[in-house]
C-alpha cells in the first residue's frame, strides 16, 4: 500500500494505490490534481482542502 500524501496543499489524504498523476505529483483525487476548479471537493469525506487550495498562479 501507497502512503504517500496527496500534493494538493491542505490536502492530508493518502494517495493510496492509484494516485491520479500530474505534473509528476501525486493525488489522491481528480478534484485535488486539477486544483478543485468550481471548488469540486476533495473525493475524501471530511477533507476540506478544496476551501484552502489556490490556483495555480493566474495571470496577471
Amino acid at each position: 500500500m501507497n502512503e504517500q500524501t496527496c500534493a494538493c496543499p491542505g490536502c492530508n489524504c493518502s494517495v493510496g494505490d492509484h494516485p491520479v498523476m500530474r505534473e509528476d505529483k501525486a493525488y489522491c483525487c481528480q478534484a485535488c490534481a486539477e486544483h478543485h476548479p468550481s471548488g469540486k471537493p476533495c473525493n475524501s469525506s471530511g477533507c476540506g482542502c478544496a476551501g484552502e487550495a489556490t490556483s495555480p498562479r493566474d495571470p496577471a
